[in-house]
């Protein structure tokens, strides 16, 4: 449950941290691998990499382009999740090539970059030069912990803002991308609807806004809507939105078999989405 797990985070001291930015100590920024200075300095070398094997939109047919972003540094499963659903998507949806991901974790950071709000901007404006802006269409997968009306971005050593509706709207906006598909997996993302939600903007949330989600652990390879969603009803379902049905009632399912109070994912917008986005 991620909301108790930010609760347990304070009672431990580290909650006030969290949102401040993460782990700012001076012990927590010496375990960075490489320290916390190389670190931002390799940024615009590893975003650079990243982008340089990005391929235009196909010439004949719409093309998708994913991005995943894994925010919370400290549990590897949302590391694990855009690993997982990047490949999913490559192999499943033709985005190889057409795929960036952004993680927060120690074993990541010599090798993908970061993250944060400044390298999802940087990446969804590279974006916007590739793609046909009103053919094809994005799908930004966000997983981490969140409260309402914030998606937490944390990196041990490293200040960070987190992610709220209104500044990512704002993001997604500036890029001059159409057609979004935008999936927030975390604790009370249903409170990111509002803001996101249009006719060519989809927005899929793990959770209610008043509501937590589950399968947060650590050692998980899934959360359980990151489980419901992309591993199972997407390996089945090309249409986003009956897979969102398929995972819901999966969820629904294990969440009275566990006695968990229900998460009730949410689902709005995209209905002049290209066919690809929703059917």
């Amino acid at each position: 449950m991620r909301t108790l797990r930010l609760l347990a985070l304070a009672a431990a001291g580290a909650l006030a941290a969290l949102v401040a930015g993460a782990g700012l100590t001076p012990a927590a920024a010496q375990r960075v691998p490489g320290g916390v200075r190389a670190v931002q300095a390799s940024q615009p070398q590893l975003l650079e990499r990243a982008l340089a094997e990005l391929q235009p939109t196909a010439p004949d047919r719409p093309s998708m382009y994913f991005v995943g972003f894994a925010g919370y540094g400290e549990e590897a499963v949302f590391k694990r999740e855009v690993l997982a659903v990047r490949q999913l998507f490559d192999e499943r949806f033709a985005t190889r090539g057409r795929s960036v991901a952004l993680i927060n974790h120690r074993s990541t950071l010599a090798d993908t970059p970061l993250a944060n709000l400044a390298n999802l901007e940087h990446v969804l404006a590279r974006l916007g030069t590739l793609m046909d802006r009103q053919r094809d269409t994005l799908f930004l997968f966000l997983t981490s912990h969140g409260e309402k009306n914030l998606f937490a971005v944390v990196m041990r050593g490293f200040r960070f803002d987190h992610l709220t509706p209104q500044r990512l709207r704002e993001v997604l906006d500036r890029s001059g991308i159409e057609n979004r598909v935008v999936v927030v997996s975390a604790c009370h993302s249903g409170s990111f609807l509002p803001a996101l939600a249009g006719p060519k903007t989809l927005v899929i949330a793990a959770a209610r806004a008043d509501r937590t989600s589950f399968g947060c652990e650590d050692k998980r390879q899934w959360t359980y809507f990151g489980d419901a969603y992309f591993n199972r009803a997407l390996r089945r379902e090309t249409s986003f939105t009956r897979a969102f049905e398929h995972a819901n009632a999966l969820i629904t399912a294990w969440e009275r078999r566990e006695k968990l109070l229900p998460s009730l994912p949410q689902m709005a917008g995209g209905e002049k989405l290209p066919v690809l986005g929703r059917e």
